[in-house]
């Protein structure tokens, strides 16, 4: 029988068996790219793969809820046992050390005065320490009301939120690449530029495989990848966004969980901007690293602690099983993951428990390995990134949010004050100091980047349940104001935080500020870009490529049946160039330029119209503006303008006669 504090069954089951049908689904992955075999080949094991991870996920989540009533370690009833007042001396030093920094402090100050707080609030807490642990509150109506409702939302949201993301140009690119060429090693070449005689451009994404899951799903039902990666998969998985968050709630704040996992999700969408943990919720869903921020990391946690506490084996099996599926979700995880488990195992320790917190830890190996196996490429592209900044402050800003970050450093500041129980505030303590130590350390940042690649450091700050901390902070805070102000006090701290969610609403990344807008369009495009790249493939000569803007050029990888490309991005041109021989990379980076509006001068330009032949082009895509100015010399060289579409001219090449 279920125990009453639980999640659903039925609901631990979706999530358990989602995460072993996607682990055996990334393991499969891992050997066809290992033995170089075709995408044919894995979409024949991928069936067996993801039954049989369905049925070792339903064996696991059933013997994992036969254990769940036997005690995590001595009861404590509500905070009889443990400090019956918040530190509010210690909250009052915390704000302090934040407003200083919001008032000028500099960073390596603020960082250093956050951790000398933090250790010695660990090492007053070790004299009192208590192993005694407070029940989850058993799910009733209304909080189960709570969580269907935001299981409802969720994918509603997902779905009709649109933020294109031209990324998808290798998103989308991979699995469409993979649907067109079934009869090539799967993750051995790169998708963008369409010729399939470059190398991937990233070695790291030859350890990703939920693009290949689309791709997988898309061959097997004869739908387009794009249309598969943007409505339908993202709204099936938003479903797991609350319950994984319930599930990490139910351990953060036992008393009021449900009502937490709502403050939780708030949370995530609040911090906006590029990087905001924000961007990866929702509304960015159909990206795989925003389903590790969303899913996979508060699982880990959930899990992890599970284990170390109860020492079930069914948990720990969970728990590799969602370890394998973070790294087939993102290559991030390859240091996301070690970093969460450390943390997690390091929060969760106590006497005893020390051969767990090493079978915890055991899991991480598998991401360690993954990284070890592309180390050599990734260190091939160090020059590449070597121009980004890799500083503790800056990603601070990027991941927190620039107008939510002092509210977040606070709350991680303030959370273990506000907790009574001294098992679970000497948890907090230690994740908060080592999650400053490790991720937020302003001295060892940039030797950090050095193990992550400098264009991906600042991913480091996603492995802690920032927002679950803050869901913490904000039900703990209004608890300790209502039992020192009563009423009167709860209902000013109801209305300065209504005040505070009003002025941050058109700055959340749901915003139309950030990019987002609504529709039942299943497709998360600009529309008439897309719509020009599809044109484009089919006004391209046989065996001719394509030379366009990036506005268009990256859309054209998504769909299954294109044409190459000269160029993509910029961005993409800087990280393929250590692939390409110098001249090749910045000839087809200047030509893309050319046709999107840069000023070459007369030499140079009639220099860059002669290379046309070279990749063979036998389309050329430019802005208006740009059409008006190279017309000419593109008819002498055999191409004729043949329509506008969109606010871009078509030129093509005529036929020899």
């Amino acid at each position: 029988m279920s125990y009453q504090g639980d999640l659903p069954f039925a609901w631990v089951l979706l999530t358990v068996c989602s995460a072993f049908a996607f682990a055996f689904w990334t393991l499969a992955c891992h050997v066809c790219v290992a033995l170089r075999l075709p995408f044919e080949t894995l979409a024949h094991v991928g069936p067996v793969a993801l039954a049989g991870g369905i049925v070792c996920g339903v064996f696991a989540a059933r013997t994992s809820q036969s254990h769940s009533s036997s005690q995590l370690g001595p009861l404590s009833n509500g905070s009889q046992n443990e400090s019956h007042r918040a530190g509010w001396i210690w909250i009052t030093i915390a704000t302090a050390v934040v407003a200083a920094k919001a008032l000028g402090l500099g960073y390596s100050a603020f960082w250093i005065a956050c951790v000398l707080l933090l250790s010695s609030a660990f090492v007053k807490q070790m004299r009192s320490y208590s192993v005694s642990r407070e029940e989850p509150k058993p799910l009733g109506s209304q909080g189960k009301a709570i969580l269907l409702a935001l299981i409802f939302i969720a994918p509603a949201i997902t779905y009709s939120s649109h933020r294109p993301n031209i990324d998808d140009a290798v998103y989308v690119g991979t699995a469409a690449d993979a649907v067109a060429h079934p009869e090539l090693p799967v993750l051995s070449h790169d998708a963008l530029y369409g010729d399939q005689k470059l190398p991937l451009m990233l070695p790291s994404y030859a350890v990703e495989s939920y693009e290949l899951f689309v791709a997988f799903l898309a061959r097997l039902f004869g739908a387009q990848p794009i249309l598969l990666a943007h409505a339908v998969v993202p709204t099936a998985l938003a479903v797991l966004v609350p319950i994984a968050w319930a599930g990490l709630m139910r351990i953060l704040v036992p008393r009021h969980w449900a009502a937490a996992t709502a403050v939780a999700l708030l949370a995530l969408v609040v911090s906006a901007g590029s990087r905001g943990f924000g961007y990866f919720a929702f509304g960015g869903l159909f990206v795989g690293k925003s389903v590790l921020v969303s899913i996979g990391v508060p699982l880990l946690y959930t899990y992890a602690w599970k284990f170390e506490e109860r020492g079930v084996l069914s948990d720990w099996v969970i728990l590799a099983a969602i370890t394998i599926g973070c790294v087939g979700l993102s290559s991030s995880a390859i240091f996301i993951v070690p970093m969460a488990l450390t943390m997690a195992v390091l929060s969760g320790w106590h006497k005893g428990v020390a051969r767990r917190a090493a079978l915890t830890l055991l899991p991480a190996l598998y991401p360690l390995a993954c990284g070890l196996s592309i180390a050599h490429g990734v260190r091939v592209l160090e020059g590449a990134f070597a121009y980004l900044p890799a500083r503790a402050h800056l990603a601070l800003t990027m991941v927190f949010g620039a107008r939510t970050e002092n509210a977040f450093l606070l709350a991680l500041l303030a959370a273990p004050f506000l907790e009574r129980g001294g098992r679970l505030r000497r948890r907090l303590l230690i994740l908060v100091l080592v999650y400053f130590l490790a991720s937020l350390n302003p001295f060892t940042f940039k030797l950090l980047s050095r193990f992550t690649t400098r264009e991906a450091v600042w991913r480091v700050l996603w492995c802690a349940p920032v927002a679950g901390i803050v869901a913490m902070v904000t039900l703990g805070g209004l608890q300790a104001v209502a039992e020192r102000w009563g009423k009167r006090g709860i209902m000013i701290a109801a209305v300065l935080l209504l005040c505070a969610l009003r002025y941050l609403a058109p700055y959340s990344s749901l915003a139309p500020s950030n990019g987002d807008s609504y529709s039942l369009n299943p497709l998360k495009v600009v529309a008439p870009n897309y719509s020009v790249a599809r044109d484009a493939i089919a006004a391209t000569p046989a065996k001719s490529s394509v030379l366009a803007p990036e506005n268009v050029a990256g859309w054209i990888p998504t769909f299954v049946h294109r044409v190459p490309l000269v160029s993509v991005r910029e961005i993409y041109d800087t990280e393929m160039g250590v692939h390409l021989a110098p001249d090749d990379a910045r000839m087809r980076r200047e030509l893309r330029e050319l046709v999107s509006g840069m000023e070459f001068p007369q030499k140079e330009r009639e220099a860059l119209l002669n290379m046309l032949p070279s990749y063979s082009v036998g389309l050329i895509i430019a802005t208006e503006a740009t059409a008006d100015q190279l017309e000419q010399a593109l008819l002498t060289r055999g191409y004729s303008r043949i329509r506008k579409v969109a606010g871009y001219a078509f030129f093509c090449r005529i036929p020899e006669q």
